[in-house]
């Protein structure tokens, strides 16, 4: 009878050990499935548009992942409104509900008043759309997208190398990304010999450009190039109002100049202008038109690297922390992405490959790789 007993005893207690190891492996599965992700972009106001590009470049990649294999994406979005008091508010909301270990941020201005916020909320922030110099640190703060060198750098590079600018006039949107960009603009410009003689600012939702354009015309000797940078629907109603003016200067740009929703407002106010844009696959670009049956932007390309090399880390851990977050970005060497060749450098910064562009008989065609 005793040796009865000990035996079920024994019985149970081998059930129990197995129960407790199943269940602990089933939580340590559950884990794994979902990653949480928050996003920060200016979902309605005058940056509208971009986060649209962002958020297809999310949701294409969230979509091809959850479609495949675990773990799956979850991304939060919330609404800056591309105003800082707001995306601080957002910010906050997101971390204290639903606390991801990692955010996407969208736009220079919103990003600078959250980056103080990282470290005090142990998060990381993931940047996009964000060409201000020193806002990445390496540790909560990381970036995958051109800095200002990397777009207005590039430009002016090619201006005064492969135009043979010796004088520029820059005009730039009136905030941190503006003032960053024509800051590089000059330094590189500089460097290669030329000269800004001329730049001016204009402001997000300004519709008549006609002071600034007086005074470009009234310069002698007239510039070589214009360098043209900023976003929003101002964008495309002054590149209009330089060709409705008679300013017949060359036109080079940022990669703005390059979306779709510019080419159709400027129309052929754009013939001829040059600009920089990222390296996109052709994989990506057929992968995109194939969802949305409309042109990829490096907006979405970036958005969508972002997501994939979040999943690649996330693959690695049984829990996907800021720690293991900071980690695999750090090991980021030679991704191959939808923006080409990705290496995610000790700042946090990302180095990345450019191009640049021109429209040619209402075409847009590379002109240097």
């Amino acid at each position: 009878m005793k040796k009865m007993t000990w035996l079920v005893i024994g019985i149970v207690i081998i059930a129990i050990c197995v129960i407790v190891a199943v269940s602990k492996k089933g939580s340590v599965n559950k884990l794994r499935q979902t990653v949480r992700i928050g996003a920060i972009l200016p979902l309605t106001g005058p940056g509208a548009t971009f986060a649209q590009y962002i958020r297809d470049g999310i949701d294409l990649a969230v979509q091809e992942i959850n479609t495949q294999s675990d773990p799956v994406i979850t991304v939060f979005y919330e609404d800056c409104k591309n105003q800082p008091k707001v995306g601080i508010a957002a910010y906050n909301k997101l971390i204290s509900t639903e606390k991801p270990p990692v955010t996407i941020v969208a736009l220079s201005s919103v990003a600078k008043a959250l980056a103080p916020l990282a470290e005090h909320s142990q998060s990381i922030q993931m940047y996009i759309a964000v060409a201000i110099p020193n806002v990445t640190d390496g540790r909560f703060r990381f970036r995958l997208y051109p800095d200002a060198n990397g777009m207005a750098g590039v430009m002016a590079h090619y201006t005064a190398e492969s135009l043979n600018a010796k004088k520029a006039a820059v005009l730039y949107i009136n905030d941190e990304f503006g003032r960053a960009s024509l800051d590089a603009y000059r330094n590189v410009f500089q460097k290669y010999g030329g000269t800004v003689i001329f730049s001016e600012t204009y402001n997000l939702l300004q519709t008549d450009f006609r002071a600034q354009i007086a005074k470009l015309k009234d310069i002698t000797p007239q510039p070589d190039v214009i360098y043209l940078n900023g976003y929003g629907p101002s964008y495309g109603a002054i590149i209009k109002q330089l060709k409705e003016q008679g300013v017949t200067v060359i036109l080079t740009a940022d990669m703005t100049l390059g979306l779709p929703n510019t080419l159709q407002q400027i129309g052929e106010a754009g013939e001829g202008a040059f600009f920089v844009d990222g390296k996109m696959s052709q994989n990506f670009v057929e992968k995109f038109d194939a969802k949305y049956s409309r042109v990829a932007t490096s907006y979405a390309g970036y958005a969508y690297d972002i997501v994939n090399i979040l999943y690649t880390i996330a693959r690695t851990t049984d829990r996907f922390t800021v720690e293991v977050i900071r980690k695999g970005m750090h090991e980021i060497r030679n991704y191959e992405g939808a923006m080409g060749n990705i290496t995610m450098g000790p700042d946090g910064d990302s180095n990345l490959e450019f191009v640049v562009k021109q429209i040619k008989n209402g075409q847009v065609v590379v002109v240097q790789e």
